[in-house]
Parts: C-alpha cells; structure tokens; sequence
C-alpha cells in the first residue's frame, strides 16, 4: 500500500474511533451511499497491467477504489460518477489536468452497484479497466481516479498511481 493512502487511512482510523473499543467490522449488507467524500484511495491489484484472454499482450489493469470520511472509521459508498483516466508517462495531478488521457472509463448508477463488495477496510469497487485494441506505448503510465458527487459539487481526485508497463 502507498504510504500517503496507509498515512490517510490511519488518521482516519485514529482520528474517528477515539475511545471505541473491540475491532471494526464491515457490515454484510452495504451502507447507504454518500454523496460527499474526502478521500478516494485507489490501488490496482496486482500493481501491474493484466492478460485476461488468450492472446498475447496486456489487456488493463484490476483498479480496486475505497471512499472516505474523515468521520468515519470505515469506507463509504457513493452515489456519484467514478472515473478513470489514464495517461502515458508519469505526471501529477496538476500536471495531468491539462493533459487528455488516453483512456477514460466511467461507472455510475446501477453499473457501479454492481462492482461493490467488502473489504478490509468497509465496503469500496472493484472493476476492470481494459484499454483494448489501444494499449498504451510508454513503458510507465498514470492512473487517476475521480469522485464526481451525484448532487455536484468539487470533483475529488485519488492520488496519482505511476505503474511500469513492463516488457512488451
């Protein structure tokens, strides 16, 4: 896990249990969706591009995404538009919201219903993000995800995940 999500989750954690005691548990069912977040952690697992079919070469990446408040203990769901972008090379936020990603992908409603499940830190998404007949040429990439709140608001973006494209 990135230090800067394992530093967040921990303030969260620290900051919002206080005096509770005994383990958290994530809950069977998922609670109720939120509309606003302070966090949104991203990883991809593995932390590499995948083959998902027979044929040679990449196919995407397994990007996995938790939502937080700093309230909160466990991770919430949302109600809003997740997004993905990814670009070639490495850049930062600021760097890369001037520049067009060379892949996008979207998830809202009842499609991003379907990609939830627990885990081990409250409920959060896991989805494919497959690039297609277009993979990426640059030997590292960039992976952003952002929040857009159903009710508006100011997007949230994750932190940026530089991934190394490995052997082509």
């Amino acid at each position: 896990m990135r230090p800067a999500i394992a530093a967040a989750l921990l303030a969260v954690a620290a900051g919002t249990i206080g005096c509770r005691t005994g383990p958290l548990t994530v809950s069977g069912r998922p609670p109720k969706p939120v509309d606003r977040v302070d966090k949104v952690a991203l990883r991809i697992s593995p932390p590499m591009p995948l083959n998902w079919d027979d044929r040679p070469g990449l196919d995407g990446f397994q990007a996995q995404v938790n939502f937080f408040q700093l309230d909160r203990p466990l991770s919430v769901t949302v109600e809003g538009v997740l997004e993905f972008m990814l670009y070639e090379g490495r850049g930062t936020v600021d760097v890369l919201a001037e520049t067009k990603p060379v892949q996008t992908w979207a998830f809202e409603g009842p499609t991003l219903r379907r990609h939830q499940g627990k885990t081990m830190f409250g409920w959060g998404y896991a989805m494919r993000l497959p690039w297609g007949p277009s993979p990426p040429k640059s030997s590292s990439v960039t992976l952003i995800a952002r929040y857009r709140p159903a009710g508006g608001g100011k997007d949230i973006p994750s932190d940026p995940l530089h991934v190394a494209m490995g052997p082509k």
